[in-house]
């Protein structure tokens, strides 16, 4: 009997091989799909699954104002947590990876992630060893752990243990060497070095409860209390920061906090297990980062969505094949063949059929799975065994929906209508056909709907105006390795430099940088309005570089002493968060002094199109030394032409001058704030690879019920047309209810497009709004594509031989 089957499987195959194939690549397109988008998940979701402390280690979030929130703590609050709860095991500070070059005997090589932490680093994160004692890795000061893949390019065979080498005037001795495997964890440092001991006892003693300076990590002896130590974090800051400073201006503690605009914030404690999957990348206290989560769900829903079209096409196909398939399935019964005889043949050969998509879904996915590595800076794999759960249930599912559904429908035709021919005129799963032919039409709409206005957002942030020029601006990093407080004055110095290099417009720098949250920010109140300000400490003519205008007033000058001292400008979002109308003249008190507002700058992107603008105060470098202190860059304004060779003078200025240790880099502003836009632009990429899958499978699925559906109409064509119907005629009677069909479908996928884009486009500040031109258009095409498939499969069968089909009438 199964041998039987098979032959009549081969037999079915050979006979309509185009429709075969298709059928095979549309299910293996979809299983791959699901494959790769699950891979992807995984790899995401074993992140730090590793680390036996997952669920009891907590990185603080400060939640600053509503919108804005930082993952550090107050170096005090370690202290205090633990002296005020029983629950507290202990509390670690760790700071950003920073760069830098390292010397070992002769050799200088450059180091990108190191990572500066406290003692009880390895309590919170037990990496594995191989070399060294991790329980005593930094039992003496100045100590470091290597990973295993930098020991072995930084000293080779040699062991490390014992090793010194030096970082600036650092020195420090190798204590141990750690692995991680094939495990994913949020630090994947080269080098980890112990030096915040110090620096956070110095800030306990200091009681600097303002400074948020360090990333704080919260052991807890049983997670249930998380909400207790996160409101005790509240209690603290007003017992140890707020009173004391109230009890001085003689004012209750509400009324301070009332002043500062601290009534309502609050502290959040988010535990290592959920960082990497955190629906709020804002909200990720780890160097690795967050991941895209919106992106991933999406792959998966439309990695899901593919593989049910790609189903559904081989049900509408096989229940349409089964017309064709009539006097075989008469003929069976007749000989005795049952229901249940019938439905196992349907399901063997939807067994058949499901293998062999499975094997070229899993060959698609290995062939596509380097591609997705690179493009999703991934090191996700495929592990057949792995995955053979989830295969084999992919499988059954298909087996299950694509065999059932056409066998039962197969199985039900009475044995003399078959044998009539009747079958080709009943309307038994017509209306099924029909509606599994909508949907896929409303799928294929509201891709084409989503992509089209994906395209529109990523077009729009590419072309949108930042405020700022930085196309012909290069900025180089500035990690000087001398005395901080000489920072500045080195810059002026190499700014004198460059502007003798042919091809130099200007140069100027900032504590701020366009396309990076990265830069301090402090607190102002003005007529009750509490306003938390980015601190752009800025050199006089960094406006003019990157060519921000003015609003009003005027720019901050050399020639005016006051302009070093106590004048500054705000932008146009700090103005509108002091609610005051007319700002230039007002006096601010910030830092314990007063600031006179001589000017007002217009708004400008200083983060990605994500964020909105945020306040900012423009102060001159020497105002605030700290602030000019924080500088990371310097900004160079070249002409277009022989760019390369002023680079190249630039660089030898930067090695001539030998200011630091990390080598000479560069990249151009518009660049860098274009790198804000890339997980937005691989949605976008990602939206319309799957768009072209969803299309064709869905243009496919129309071709092959059209086809079938017309051919058993053939007969009543060649009636119509001895009776004197024209080609039009026919065309249109033929291809009618496909537009009906087409036009049903894109009703159905106006609204779920318009408001799941929506919900897309609510995550940036800075968005398009979505018109009806998108919807227009998806309307266009798709009937434009349906009319010209169904069309010319209407067309030849208008151009059939009339005496085929009506000699026997």
């Amino acid at each position: 009997m199964i041998k039987n089957w098979f032959k009549i499987y081969v037999h079915h195959l050979l006979k309509n091989k185009i429709y075969f194939f298709l059928t095979i690549l549309s299910l293996a397109i979809g299983i791959a799909a699901v494959l790769l988008s699950v891979i992807h998940y995984q790899e995401e979701a074993r992140y730090d699954q590793w680390n036996p402390n997952r669920n009891n280690i907590f990185v603080a979030e400060s939640r600053i104002e509503e919108d804005l929130s930082w993952m550090k703590l107050p170096s005090p609050f370690g202290t205090a947590l633990k002296e005020n709860s029983p629950h507290v095991v202990d509390v670690c500070y760790l700071g950003y990876y920073g760069g830098s070059t390292l010397f070992y005997k002769d050799q200088k090589k450059p180091v990108q992630k190191i990572l500066f932490t406290q003692s009880n680093f390895f309590d919170f994160f037990p990496f594995e060893f191989v070399k060294g004692n991790r329980a005593q890795a930094f039992a003496m000061p100045n100590s470091a752990v290597v990973k295993d893949t930098y020991a072995a390019y930084l000293f080779g065979d040699k062991d490390p243990i014992g090793e010194v080498f030096s970082i600036g005037e650092d020195k420090y001795i190798v204590s141990g060497v750690y692995t991680l495997g094939n495990e994913r964890s949020s630090y994947q440092t080269e080098l980890i070095i112990n030096n915040l001991d110090k620096r956070v006892q110095e800030g306990v003693e200091n009681q600097n409860w303002g400074n948020h300076n360090y990333v704080a990590w919260i052991k807890l002896d049983d997670p249930a209390y998380k909400k207790d130590i996160e409101q005790l974090m509240f209690d603290v800051r007003i017992e140890y920061q707020f009173k004391p400073i109230a009890k001085e201006k003689g004012i209750t503690t509400e009324e301070l906090m009332k002043e500062w605009g601290m009534e309502n914030k609050m502290y959040y404690l988010h535990d290592l297990a959920g960082q990497r999957m955190i629906a709020n990348p804002n909200l990720n206290g780890t160097e690795q980062g967050a991941a895209s989560v919106q992106r991933m769900y999406i792959m998966m829903g439309l990695s899901v969505l593919i593989l049910i079209l790609s189903v559904f096409n081989y049900i509408n196909l096989t229940t349409a094949r089964a017309m064709g398939r009539g006097k075989e399935v008469g003929i069976r019964k007749t000989l005795g063949a049952g229901k249940f005889n019938l439905a196992c043949q349907g399901m063997f050969e939807a067994l058949l059929t499901s293998l062999l998509s499975m094997l070229i879904g899993l060959m698609l996915a290995e062939i596509t799975l380097p591609w997705m590595q690179v493009f999703f800076s991934s090191k996700m794999e495929l592990n057949f065994w792995e995955f053979l759960p989830l295969i084999l249930v992919i499988l059954v599912l298909i087996v299950l929906l694509v065999g059932i559904i056409p066998a039962l429908f197969t199985a039900s035709f009475k044995t003399l209508e078959v044998l009539k021919g009747q079958i080709g005129r009943s309307k038994k799963g017509t209306g099924f056909k029909n509606a599994i032919l909508i949907i896929q039409f409303g799928v294929a709409c509201f891709f084409m709907i989503g992509a089209y206005i994906v395209y529109q957002q990523v077009n729009y942030m590419l072309n949108k105006d930042l405020g700022f020029k930085g196309d012909q601006v290069v900025r180089i990093g500035y990690y000087y390795k001398g005395k901080r407080e000489d920072k500045v004055k080195v810059y002026e110095s190499v700014k004198e430099q460059f502007l003798k290099v042919k091809g130099v417009e200007g140069v100027t720098t900032a504590a701020i940088q366009m396309g990076s949250g990265n830069g301090a920010s402090s607190s102002f109140v003005h007529n009750g309005n509490n306003v938390q300000a980015v601190i752009g400490a800025m050199d006089y003519n960094f406006l003019e570089v990157f060519e921000v205008d003015l609003k009003e007033g005027r720019q901050l000058t050399e020639s005016l002493a006051s302009d070093s001292i106590n004048n500054i400008l705000l932008n146009e979002t700090a103005v509108r968060m002091m609610q005051e109308p007319d700002v230039l003249g007002k006096q601010i008190a910030w830092n314990d002094d007063t600031y006179n507002v001589v000017g007002v700058v217009k708004d400008f992107n200083l983060y990605g199109l994500q964020a909105n603008y945020p306040p900012i105060i423009f102060l001159s470098l020497k105002t605030q030394p700290w602030a000019g202190e924080n500088i990371q860059h310097i900004s160079v304004k070249i002409k277009g032409e022989n760019a390369e060779q002023t680079i190249k003078e630039l660089e030898a200025i930067w090695k001539q001058r030998d200011i630091s240790d990390v080598p000479f880099d560069y990249s151009f502003v518009d660049q860098d704030f274009a790198r804000t836009f890339t997980n937005t632009i691989q949605e976008r990429n990602v939206f319309l690879v799957l768009n072209s899958i969803v299309i064709f499978i869905a243009l496919f699925g129309l071709y092959s019920l059209a086809s079938f559906t017309i051919n058993t109409r053939l007969k009543e064509v060649a009636i119509r047309k001895v009776l004197g119907a024209s080609t039009l005629e026919l065309l249109k009677q033929l291809s009618k209810q496909y537009v009906v069909f087409c036009f049903i479908g894109f009703v159905i996928a106006v609204f779920p497009s318009y408001y799941f884009l929506n919900q897309w486009l609510s995550d940036y500040a800075f968005r398009i709004d979505v018109s009806v031109l998108p919807f227009i258009v998806c309307l266009v095409v798709i009937l434009g594509l349906t009319l010209l498939i169904v069309l010319l499969k209407a067309y030849a069968a208008t151009q059939l031989s009339i005496l085929k089909y009506i000699k026997y009438e």
